[in-house]
């Protein structure tokens, strides 16, 4: 797979929680993001690297890109060309009617745990 990822901005945060690697998250506070919980959820940007619980505790912050293409955790099919929304979960897939869109598949996915590339557009919108 060639690269998936080119940023134009990424920034360093503290972490609510522990957060998967590539994964969407969200502002949980001033400075400090979190988890995504819901396919509606505003989107920050995506976790680079993975912040784990004992990690926060010792000071890791959050890496999030916020600009330019991102590689992502596959929740589904993932199609290029097509808009991109989140899960529940922070993943992302097709877009479907009521989810939170991102930005457009530059790589596609098969199935879920996969990985893609999204060309971001933060903080997206609600899918028709």
């Amino acid at each position: 797979m060639p690269a998936t990822g080119n940023f134009l901005l990424d920034k360093g945060y503290d972490a609510a929680a522990a957060i998967t690697k590539y994964r969407a998250v969200k502002f949980t506070a001033e400075e400090t993001v979190g988890p995504i919980t819901a396919i509606t959820d505003v989107v920050a940007g995506v976790e680079q690297f993975g912040v784990s619980a004992p990690e926060i505790t010792k000071g890791k912050g959050a890496s999030i890109r916020q600009s330019g293409a991102t590689e992502m955790e596959a929740a589904g099919l993932c199609t290029v060309g097509s808009l991109a929304a989140i899960a529940s979960d922070g993943r992302v897939q097709n877009a479907t009617t009521g989810a939170r869109v991102i930005g457009q598949f530059r790589q596609g996915a098969a199935s879920a745990g996969n990985r893609c590339s999204v060309a971001l557009d933060l903080p997206g919108f609600l899918a028709p």
